[in-house]
């Protein structure tokens, strides 16, 4: 029976085991890539060195055996440091049966991570009498820190033949044509906007992982854009979380009920309904009551709070998009040597997250005084305040501006686009309930 030992100072760590399975892949070399250990799984040091020779051994494609071992730990210049030939030998006598490998593995990666855990607890606990952090950005970092644990022992495989890939495509063109054969509506991943022209644009909608950014100067709604598209996406049963460093909880919840109601948010917000408005009131507010938008006005938000947040709204009730309003309020949480960089950190990291939740991940961001300067006021890349990186990082960048200020039409042009076409959509622009409408069913319905 295999047991565990610890050291002088207590660090949990299976000598037994470790050996065990050393010597299981010397006897079954192909148990190697099957385990998925890396380097730092191995407690002992002559483990390690042992492990990254098996690991060296597979990148040359060679065989591993005792001798190609040997050769390869003696060329690292650490064939005496683990003990000679005669330690491998050992291993190979040691091991009770290859069948139990699986077994092995499982108690290094157990002490593996409980080391892991360990060393994170004591920066936690180093974070936190140190007392630099607040309360709110400790707690993040330490959420942060333990799913990162997380994610390094039980990371999925990065490596997969392409043929696994191309196959999954196939089964996947197979069904939706099908459906399509049948007469079935075929399902999207890509979370619609609302806005038929601006979905034209985007081949269906926001794709999931991608980071998108809708830029305009201040007062040329970017804010009730998204609110728009939160709505519609909510509206449509998706899960949605909208962080707003600009407004309060209570003055976003009034423009999203304002924009589903019809009625006027200050009405809303000061409690002044006519008795002829509340039908169309308590319709909007049960809408809400779905559990399908959750909302926050953190007005000190980070990458690593808002990070938090969203795997808590995930683990708890699913997500299916990610509004922030908007990125170059964010505070990168971390020194920086200046605005540029701050705002450069701020950007990769939503554009990470957006790929580590699957979802799309949607931002506003502010343009420069440039596109007021000249005669065209058609918005430009070049006009991304403070850092190239927005433009670098976003899957999708749209900007949006009124060519008329004494007209209710928005222009929102798609300046950028990963993998898809660029162009302009004209929306209607309701200014009293700061909501936008596809513009040619407005006419329509005007008419």
């Amino acid at each position: 029976m295999l047991t565990t030992e610890t050291s002088i100072s207590g660090i949990p760590h299976s000598r037994e085991a470790e050996e065990a399975l050393l010597g299981s892949v010397l006897i079954n070399p192909d148990i190697f890539a099957e385990t998925g250990l890396s380097v730092q799984a191995f407690y002992i040091h002559r483990h390690q060195f042992i492990w990254q020779a098996y690991q060296s051994l597979k990148d040359k494609s060679r065989a591993i055996d005792s001798l190609t071992v040997c050769e390869e730990l003696d060329l690292a210049g650490h064939l005496e440091e683990i003990g000679g030939p005669a330690y491998l030998t050992g291993l190979l006598n040691q091991v009770p049966t290859t069948l139990n490998a699986d077994d092995y593995a499982a108690i290094v990666r157990e002490h593996h991570t409980r080391r892991l855990l360990l060393a994170t607890a004591n920066e936690i606990a180093r974070l936190s009498y140190s007392g630099d952090l607040g309360v709110s950005e400790l707690m993040a970092q330490a959420g942060e820190a333990l799913r990162k644990v997380s994610e390094q022992v039980s990371a999925p495989e990065q490596v997969v033949d392409v043929t696994d890939v191309a196959s999954s495509l196939y089964d996947k063109a197979l069904e939706r044509s099908e459906q399509a054969r049948d007469g079935k509506p075929i399902s999207s991943r890509r979370i619609s906007t609302g806005l038929a022209d601006v979905d034209l644009l985007l081949k269906g909608g926001l794709r999931p992982g991608s980071l998108n950014l809708i830029a305009g100067r201040p007062g040329q709604g970017k804010s009730s854009w998204m609110q728009t598209v939160a709505l519609a996406a909510a509206e449509s049963g998706k899960r949605v979380g909208f962080f707003s460093l600009e407004m309060s909880r209570e003055e976003l919840a009034a423009r999203l009920l304002s924009a589903s109601s019809g009625l006027d948010a200050n009405l809303i917000t000061e409690g002044l309904l006519a008795e002829s408005q509340w039908e169309a009131f308590i319709t909007a507010l049960e809408g809400l009551h779905s559990g399908r938008l959750f909302i926050s006005d953190s007005a000190s938000l980070t990458p690593a709070t808002l990070r938090a947040q969203a795997w808590q709204m995930q683990s708890r009730h699913g997500l299916d998009l990610l509004v922030v309003d908007y990125l170059q309020l964010m505070r990168p949480g971390i020194r920086m040597q200046n605005r540029e960089q701050e705002v450069a950190h701020c950007s990769r990291e939503l554009k990470i997250l957006a790929g580590e939740l699957r979802i799309p991940v949607l931002a506003a961001a502010q343009l420069s005084r440039a596109s007021e300067t000249r005669a065209e006021k058609d918005p430009q890349l070049s006009d991304l305040r403070e850092s190239g990186a927005l433009e670098n990082d976003a899957d999708v960048v749209m900007f949006i501006w009124r060519p008329d200020e004494g007209k209710n039409v928005s222009r929102l042009k798609v300046a950028k686009h990963r993998g898809g076409p660029v162009g302009n959509a004209d929306l209607y622009f309701d200014a009293r309930l700061t909501r936008f409408a596809n513009l040619a069913k407005k006419q329509d319905n005007e008419k």
